[in-house]
């Protein structure tokens, strides 16, 4: 529900398989390979807004009619998902909206009474999934290969405490750049600003050298982070999530670009676990023999 909307433009312009050259000729001429930023949710883990708004669901009484898209519209004209994500709005002042907007939509006044703050915890953490074992695998080979490798995350406090049960991302990646400590999230400048200032730090300390911007490579499941990445002319691919069969409905012509986007927001369209896990590798294949 909340997977972002992706086009076929954004298929053709975006994803990428990176070059092997260019790393090497940064390793012979620096010394390092090269500088790669992942994202967290659906890059390295899995996630699924499903499970999250389904547990929502069981928790009103049955037969109660509940149109999620309106809870969401709810939130984002109240600034409720990017305060959330940016630290601007702390955990009870994001369960109170919460329970807010199932107020409105339900139609339920005593929604306080039917969802706790427990109970928002709980649902919004079901949506970081497993871990993409091969994921971690390629980013621990690339650091064999003399990449630092950091994390560029838009995610909250409670997906942090998640994810980390998953993987320490903290203690594993040289670089871990989350939008709640910045104020700011993915696609606004700033935090691609902050991301390259102390990857360049890291490279500095670590290879005594200076990072160029064209050898930073940026990894993203949302086409509008991807773009803002390519501004700052960092080498960028979009991780196409997309199944075999909505890939064979597009090479047909078989469904239109409204369609699509529509497609994209739907779980049944997209690929999770190994399966996505192989979308990433291939846009490393030229560089990482696996």
């Amino acid at each position: 529900m909340l997977w972002p909307a992706v086009t076929e433009t954004d298929l053709i312009e975006l994803v990428t398989e990176f070059n092997d050259e260019k790393y090497k000729i940064c390793l012979n001429n620096k010394g390092y390979a090269g500088f790669v930023f992942f994202d967290i949710g659906s890059v390295l883990l899995d996630l699924d807004w499903d499970i999250s708004f389904e547990t929502y669901g069981k928790l009103f009484p049955v037969g109660t009619n509940i149109n999620y898209y309106n809870v969401l519209e709810i939130l984002r004209e109240n600034h409720v998902l990017s305060d959330w994500c940016t630290g601007q709005m702390g955990a009870f002042s994001y369960a109170q909206a919460i329970m807010n907007a199932y107020r409105q939509e339900a139609k339920i006044s005593e929604v306080n009474s039917l969802l706790s703050i427990l109970d928002v915890k709980h649902a919004d953490s079901l949506v970081v999934g497993a871990l993409r074992l091969r994921v971690y695998e390629l980013a621990k080979k690339l650091r064999d290969m003399n990449f630092a490798i950091g994390v560029l995350s838009n995610a909250t406090t409670w997906h942090e405490v998640v994810i980390e049960k998953r993987l320490p991302v903290r203690d594993f990646f040289d670089v871990c750049i989350f939008s709640q400590d910045l104020g700011c999230e993915k696609p606004q400048r700033k935090i691609y600003e902050v991301a390259q200032y102390e990857a360049n730090r890291f490279v500095q300390k670590k290879f005594n050298a200076t990072l160029d911007p064209n050898d930073i490579y940026f990894i993203d499941d949302t086409p509008v982070n991807v773009r803002a990445a390519r501004e700052m002319n960092w080498q960028t691919s979009l991780v196409n999530l997309f199944n075999d069969s909505i890939l064979e409905k597009i090479s047909q012509k078989k469904i239109s670009e409204n369609e699509l986007k529509e497609a994209s927001h739907i779980r049944e369209n997209l690929l999770f676990g190994q399966s996505a896990a192989s979308r990433v590798e291939n846009i490393f294949k030229s560089i990482v023999t696996l």
